[in-house]
């Protein structure tokens, strides 16, 4: 055997134990992409009496799959991302929207706050006046689960899970985005 032979023999061993640790997310090919089903996780309930209603959440722990609505708005943040915090007043002009149009009760949204605390969220809907629901994920537990997507990233998803769009970065077409709404709901 040959040297060239010998390192390709290591890089494929290499690539295969990578691949067979789950040092990637479920699909092996980076972040949730339209067409993917997600992977399940669960989640904390939010602290908030008014979130956990909105979410039609009773249980300490919930996966999104319980939320009933026919698409869900979920929004991976960052507890200290200026990019985020640029956002959140767009998000929560889209929420209002939502919340009092025809889409009321059938388009649910959430943010997950990656490597964000009770203490931080507490913050953000201080500071930032978020207007929808966010959900700890302190240890990255359910951001590695995602790729790690650099924040914010945003996926709408039906009840099973199945991506049906994500963007990376700061929606600032709400008027577009709300209509791509309307048409997924359809």
């Amino acid at each position: 055997m040959n040297r060239f032979h010998v390192a390709l023999r290591a890089v494929l061993a290499a690539a295969v134990l990578w691949t067979g640790l789950g040092a990637g997310p479920a699909w092996c090919a980076g972040l949730p992409k339209k067409g993917d089903t997600l992977p399940a996780f669960d989640l904390p309930a939010p602290v908030a009496d008014k979130a956990r209603e909105y979410l039609d959440i009773r249980q300490e722990r919930f996966r999104l799959a319980q939320i009933p609505c026919r698409l869900l708005l979920l929004e991976v943040i960052g507890v200290y991302c200026p990019q985020c915090y640029q956002q959140a007043p767009l998000f929560n002009t889209l929420f209002n929207r939502i919340e009092t149009g025809k889409l009321k009760g059938q388009v649910k949204m959430l943010a997950l706050a990656a490597g964000g605390n009770e203490t931080e969220i507490a913050y953000l809907y201080e500071q930032v006046r978020y207007s929808f629901p966010i959900v700890a994920d302190p240890k990255f537990a359910v951001h590695k689960l995602l790729g790690e997507p650099r924040t914010p990233f945003t996926l709408l998803v039906d009840p099973g899970g199945k991506v049906l769009y994500t963007h990376m970065g700061v929606i600032e077409n709400i008027d577009a985005f709300l209509k791509l709404i309307n048409e997924l709901v359809r």
